[in-house]
């Protein structure tokens, strides 16, 4: 199984600070980290992992320094990392994202593609939808469990408003993951 995860580098929501004239959040000087949805996103990717024939692949967007984000989800077991990094995508909304990553998701193949619900710096949770709509993936949302199936479709338990729902479908699809989809960890550094 192919599967593309697409990951945010986001600063450390607890150092930032807030503009009340210009009613922004103050960024410059705060260091980033891995989005925290999105850290789950690679670790329950990885760990679906169960041969040589699959891959995992993490995707990002963003300034120089977002390659952390790369370097870290290689070193959680991904199998290779993909870098938007262009002055043109600077203060892009999740709309000019979706798309940047959709194109570069259609130059590799892919089974599943895989997002955080939302990024911790924004909330939105725009991006996931948007890339499901750009690439024609079935969208499952709030996932927390997923299982392949001998025939290579999928099963899932997501979250709703109503409880937990399991769904069954085939892939292309791209997933937005939520607690419990993978474990929040960290490369250690004899990785």
């Amino acid at each position: 199984m192919k599967i593309s995860v697409c990951a945010k580098q986001v600063p450390v929501l607890s150092m930032m600070r807030f503009d009340n004239n210009s009613r922004r959040l103050l960024r410059e000087g705060v260091p980033s980290e891995i989005n925290h949805f999105d850290l789950l996103a690679i670790t329950g990717a990885v760990a679906m992992k169960s041969s040589d024939f699959d891959e995992v692949s993490v995707f990002t967007m963003g300034p120089p320094q977002a390659k952390d984000v790369l370097i870290q989800g290689m070193a959680l077991g991904a199998d290779n990392g993909i870098h938007l990094t262009d002055i043109l995508f600077s203060g892009s909304d999740t709309l000019a994202t979706a798309r940047a990553l959709a194109l570069a998701l259609r130059t590799r193949e892919y089974d599943l593609v895989i997002c955080g619900s939302h990024s911790v710096d924004s909330e939105t949770g725009q991006v996931g939808p948007q890339i499901a709509e750009f690439i024609g993936a079935t969208l499952i949302t709030n996932v927390t469990e997923v299982r392949i199936e001998p025939d290579y479709s999928v099963t899932a338990q997501r979250v709703t408003d109503a409880g937990v729902e399991t769904v069954h479908f085939f892939t292309p699809a791209l997933l937005t993951v939520t607690e419990g989809f993978g474990e929040e960890r960290f490369p250690d550094r004899q990785s």
